[in-house]
């Protein structure tokens, strides 16, 4: 066979052959390719590059053929081509290399195919999957398509929403399953046969206007709606999917009582559920609506749509030409959507509310070309209803009422959207109109905003549909807020995102909930290990403390009375630790009045001067007018000081130490404060130094008991813990806030009392020079053997007759008996039954003119664990104690 065979044979192929070298030169090509590209035989030298380049070709496809070229490599894809005539068209190329013996590149023969009509029909069911995909997603029918078996297919949003279904996932589900229950119109349960896919399945016919019930799993209520069943048959006329759409008629169900009612409530339901899906195509004026287009408008759907004939041809005075002035404006803007409400005046003479709410395609060049919407008569249900009165303002006003802050950000034409008052709902200065992206993101925190963008980013090249983000902006005056952003990113078939619609909320108040709640199951902790000790603890120093003073009181010798001395200072540094702990955990009942802070001040300003080197300077500023704290005074005075060591501390080498003190208002509406407080009148208590200062990790450990930045052995760990522990059960709180390099500031927030009296503490001098009364009678109750010696041996020196008892029963045993006592010194916490706070009763009820003192080494707030009542209004005595603080409270109740 010549060449002429072959060549006749490749001129029978539909494909276009060529044979080129490396130049480009076109050595041979069949017919088909010279009908593809329109060139003649004698114009093949240099048609290649004028078939392959052009203005709109793809440049990276065009630099994959030149590589290929030049590497002698193969080539397969589909690239935009020119003809001679300057057409396009897209062309599916191929070639390979040709080698000689050497392996050498001696030409390349390549394939050339017109898919352009491939394409176009490609892009077209693209387009329409999009379109439908709106419809579906938007309509305010729940649809539901089951494939023939009944297994569903696809549900959209509202479907879900009435079913009370979760998620977004396809549901893996059938119409047989028993866990789908519906009911008749009487309320009986709806057999499986009489749901609408199984009689339009079995009938093979639409079936219109079925109203069944559910029971709602969440709310329990019962969801009535009005259901259609529609068929899709293929070619050959077997069923290829079943549609079923319902509305939610619910509450006009519910509002009829008789039957009379209920049936003229149900058809008003029918016709107002069932909304309008069209189609207009601008090019062509076709135009298709489905079949509820007459019962909305009262006349079916033209088949023709032009300008002229936009509006409704029933439209009533007011509204004749709405429909069309709103979408020519849309489509003349460039807006992608648009809504009108428009009103009709039926045949009947009904009147409807009409809301259009539609979508525009327009091509590459953003010529619109088609419009696709849907439009529901919400006349009726407004006015079956009745305070309904105008729903698209109802639904403006909630949207704007609404904590969270809505966004719309089209990746496509660069334009945002976020809900207006977004500035104000996050406490922020409001940026300038109209919204850009960047006024966002020139308010996230330096901190979070690289993070937080790449987290974007990444999200709409991995093709994800979710996006979801926690970081902070930076509020007024520098404040930080918590905000979490959650998004749903919108895609091509291709996957390319094209549009995110999302939130942000502000979660500032969440989080300081949830530290407060940590920190405050840490202060359980804490309390519970520490008030289950504090009892045995303190009866303990209770014995070494008291046995050290009656040590001290007799004639030692010097080295005795030194280690006396040491065991009764060891002694009282173990009950204040005890008492540091109780203070930290919240176990420690404070003695609360009105104190004059700057009476206070001026009174620790003398033993803070003391306790400072003169390296650092010490400065105190107080407000005018300042407020009254509520706390207790010694409390407080122990929290000065304990920063003011703090700060000694973080200036080794001297500075400024700066106490201030000024009022302070917490309102309902301002942003969650650092220290959780709660509306109302504080007085700030700081205290500032210019030291090391602390990072942010050291910070969020500071007030943990125990933690420390000092060397072993150089603190315990408790100051910070101890303050902390002062403010949050004084009712107030407290902050930190430091730079490393740059110094600390300590903020106390005390709860105020404003216009309350500082009444002057009794003199302790006072109370301790009173002449001791005329011997007296105690009865003292101890359930510890070795503190009941040690309380007897010790009243007796006081000079007191002593009885003493191990527990209740005995007690009352003694006084039943007829003896007299002027006082009961009673421990509350005991075995055997009674407590020591139901004996006080009892023992009133038989000697009512005797005294009672309580004491304990369990913390006040332990007692409401161990059901006792309020210790508040009652004489209690704080184990340990010592000798001379036991004298002082016999006297004072004896001589109440």
């Amino acid at each position: 066979m010549d060449e002429a065979f072959y060549t006749g044979m490749l001129d029978a192929i539909t494909d276009g052959v060529l044979v080129f070298g490396r130049d480009r030169r076109i050595t041979f090509c069949n017919q088909a390719f010279l009908d593809i590209t329109g060139f003649d035989r004698g114009e093949l030298d240099h048609a290649l590059c004028a078939i392959i380049q052009g203005a709109d070709t793809d440049p990276q496809t065009i630099a994959a053929i030149d590589e290929a070229l030049a590497k002698g490599q193969p080539f397969d894809g589909e690239i935009l081509n020119y003809r001679k005539s300057g057409e396009t068209f897209w062309n599916h190329l191929s070639f390979k290399p040709m080698t000689d013996a050497t392996g050498a590149v001696t030409h390349f023969i390549g394939i050339s195919r017109d898919v352009t009509a491939n394409r176009t029909v490609r892009t077209r069911y693209s387009q329409l999957e999009r379109d439908y995909q709106f419809i579906f997603e938007n309509v305010l029918a729940g649809i539901i398509i089951h494939d023939p078996d009944s297994r569903i297919r696809y549900i959209n949003p509202k479907a879900r929403e009435m079913l009370g279904l979760s998620g977004v996932t396809p549901l893996d589900r059938t119409n047989e399953e028993r866990n789908w229950e519906f009911l008749r119109p009487d309320g009986s349960p709806m057999p499986v046969e009489e749901r609408p896919f199984n009689r339009a399945m079995r009938e093979r016919a639409t079936v219109r206007g079925l109203l069944m019930g559910r029971k709602h799993p969440v709310d329990g209520n019962i969801v009535w709606a009005l259901c259609n069943a529609f068929l899709a048959t293929d070619e050959d006329g077997k069923v290829a999917a079943v549609l079923v759409s319902f509305t939610d008629v619910s509450r006009l169900i519910e509002s009829e009582q008789a039957a009379r009612a209920y049936r003229e409530r149900f058809e008003l339901a029918a016709r107002a559920s069932q909304d309008v899906i069209f189609e207009w195509n601008i090019e062509t004026s076709s135009f298709y609506a489905n079949e509820a287009f007459r019962n909305v408008y009262g006349y079916d759907p033209p088949e023709v749509m032009g300008p002229d004939n936009l509006d409704a041809r029933n439209a009533i005075s007011g509204s004749e030409h709405a429909v069309r002035d709103v979408t020519l404006k849309a489509i003349a803007s460039g807006e992608e959507r648009f809504s009108v409400d428009h009103s009709i005046s039926r045949p009947d003479g009904s009147i409807g509310h009409i809301v259009i709410r539609a979508f525009i395609v327009r091509n590459p060049d953003g010529k619109a070309v088609r419009v696709i919407g849907t439009a529901t008569d919400v006349g009726q249900l407004t006015a079956a209803l009745a305070d309904l009165e105008a729903s698209e303002t109802r639904f403006r006003i909630i949207a704007d009422t609404v904590s969270d802050i809505l966004w719309d950000h089209n990746l496509e034409t660069g334009k945002s959207w976020v809900t207006p008052d977004w500035g104000t709902k996050l406490g922020l200065e409001e940026p300038p109109a109209p919204f850009e992206a960047a006024h966002w993101m020139e308010r996230i925190s330096p901190a979070d905003v690289t993070e937080t963008f790449q987290s974007y980013s990444a999200a709409l090249k991995s093709g994800a549909g979710q996006w979801e983000r926690e970081y902070q902006i930076i509020g007024a005056n520098q404040q930080k807020i918590d905000v979490v952003a959650k998004a749903t990113i919108l895609r091509h078939p291709d996957g390319k995102a094209y549009r995110v619609l999302g939130s942000v909320r502000d979660i500032t108040a969440i989080k300081r909930q949830q530290e407060g709640y940590t920190r405050a199951r840490a202060l359980q902790a804490v309390g519970q290990l520490t008030g289950g000790i504090a009892h045995d603890f303190n009866n303990l120093l209770m014995i070494i403390q008291g046995n050290a003073e009656l040590l001290e009181m007799s004639t030692l010798a010097e080295p005795d009375a030194e280690s006396v001395a040491l065991i009764n200072h060891a002694a009282e540094s173990a009950a204040a630790l005890t008492r540091r702990l109780l203070a930290f955990s919240g176990q420690t009942r404070f003695e609360t009045r009105c104190v004059d802070m700057t009476a206070l001040l001026d009174s620790v300003w003398p033993l803070l001067r003391a306790g400072l080197p003169e390296s650092i300077a010490l400065t105190l500023s107080v407000g005018d007018g300042l407020w009254e704290a509520n706390v207790d005074a010694n409390g407080l005075e122990q929290a000065i000081i304990n920063l003011a060591m703090n700060a000694r501390d973080a200036m080794p080498h001297g500075g400024e130490l700066a106490i201030a003190c000024e009022n302070h208002v917490v309102t309902a509406d301002m942003l969650p404060h650092d220290a959780g407080l709660a509306p109302g009148q504080y007085v700030v208590l700081s205290v500032s130094d210019c030291g090391v200062g602390m990072s942010s990790g050291i910070i969020a450990k500071a007030f943990e008991p125990y933690f420390t930045t000092k060397e072993f052995g150089k603190g315990t760990g408790l100051g910070l813990s101890t303050v902390y522990g002062f403010a949050v059960q004084s009712g107030g709180g407290v902050t930190i806030t430091s730079e490393e390099g740059q110094g600390t500031r300590v903020k106390l927030y005390l709860s105020a009392c404003p216009g309350c009296v500082v009444h002057p503490s009794e003199s302790r001098a006072d109370v301790l020079q009173e002449a001791p009364p005329p011997p007296k009678r105690i009865l003292v109750v101890e359930d510890q053997p070795e503190v009941r010696a040690h309380v007897e041996k010790l009243l007796g020196r006081l000079g007191y007759a002593v009885v003493a008892a191990n527990n209740a029963v005995s007690a009352l045993a003694l006084l039943q008996k007829g003896e007299a006592f002027d006082l009961l010194y009673t421990d509350i916490i005991m075995p055997g039954g009674m407590n020591g706070q139901e004996l006080g009763e009892a023992a009133a009820a038989i000697a009512p003119d005797m005294k009672v003192l309580y004491t304990s080494g369990y913390p006040a707030a332990a007692f409401e664990h161990l059901g006792l009542k309020d210790q508040s209004r009652i004489a209690l005595l704080r184990k340990p104690y010592k000798a001379n603080e036991l004298k002082d409270a016999i006297l004072r109740v004896l001589a109440e």
